[in-house]
């Protein structure tokens, strides 16, 4: 896992919200904090209810708060991500797991342990 920072963007293009990600190919799920929606929550469009059971990898299952779809951007490239909203106890801001890496067809070369977009 490392960190980095992405740009989620307005449906409409009028704002985008910059968020340091933890990238971790091991997560199925992209995820952002409830304490970093409850921040931007007014700033960014599209949000959705969202009624998703989410298990933990210890085992427990917490209910989504909330759901976003949209164009997300890491450096130069965009790719369409959906993420779900839950508290993460600040253990991470915004969680960029498997789909999302897949939606943005990154490659990880594990002998250097680094991710292309």
């Amino acid at each position: 896992p490392f960190m980095h920072t992405i740009t989620i963007k307005n449906p409409d293009s009028t704002n985008s919200v910059q968020i340091q990600a933890l990238f971790n190919d091991g997560t199925m799920t992209g995820a952002m904090c409830l304490s970093v929606f409850s921040k931007i929550r007014h700033s960014l469009q599209g949000w959705q209810p969202s009624m998703q059971m989410l298990h933990m990898a210890n085992g427990t299952v917490v209910l989504s708060e909330a759901m976003w779809s949209g164009m997300i951007q890491v450096n130069r490239v965009e790719a369409k991500g959906t993420f779900e909203v839950f508290n993460s106890g600040g253990g991470w801001s915004f969680l960029f797991g498997k789909p999302l890496l897949q939606a943005f067809k990154a490659k990880h070369d594990y002998t250097t342990d680094k991710v292309m977009i």
